[in-house]
């Protein structure tokens, strides 16, 4: 049951839709991502740092994974970790968590590899880390507040 919750959980969600598109475009739409890999490729300053933005992004998922496993600062989430679906919340947790590290890895193989990877996964892959990266986020914010909202006493 849990493997399917895993699944579940990696299958059905907006990181992979997204995986999806940048996969579309990848496939029919090369000609945008050659556009922002040839960037890297010329060796600007300001595209060496660009691809920290993943890095920093996965900073605020480890924080807001935080806020939703243990919502209440000063008091007891004793009520949240003896929910009974609590376990699927902290699978979800960590499975951005993880979503996000891989994406970090990404940006990282840019900087490291970006003169013997081609523009086009160049591109490809800093796009679908920022944006893969930015939805974590943004999910686990909402559902930090959610958490949160319901934990008040």
């Amino acid at each position: 049951m849990r493997l399917l919750e895993i699944l579940r959980i990696i299958l059905v969600s907006f990181e992979s839709l997204f995986v999806g598109v940048v996969v579309v475009t990848y496939l029919y739409l090369p000609d945008f991502f050659v556009g922002i890999g040839s960037h890297f490729k010329k060796d600007d300053d300001v595209w060496r740092f660009i691809p920290s933005i993943p890095m920093i992004l996965c900073v605020c998922s480890v924080k807001y994974a935080w806020k939703i496993l243990m919502p209440l600062d000063g008091s007891s989430n004793r009520r949240l970790i003896e929910w009974p679906g609590y376990w699927k919340l902290k699978y979800r947790a960590i499975i951005s968590v993880i979503i996000c590290f891989a994406c970090t890895f990404g940006s990282l193989s840019i900087w490291i590899y970006t003169f013997s990877l081609s523009e086009l996964t160049v591109g490809a892959i800093f796009i679908a880390s920022i944006i893969i990266s930015l939805t974590v986020v943004f999910s686990q914010f909402l559902a930090a507040l959610k958490v949160r909202e319901l934990m008040e006493p």
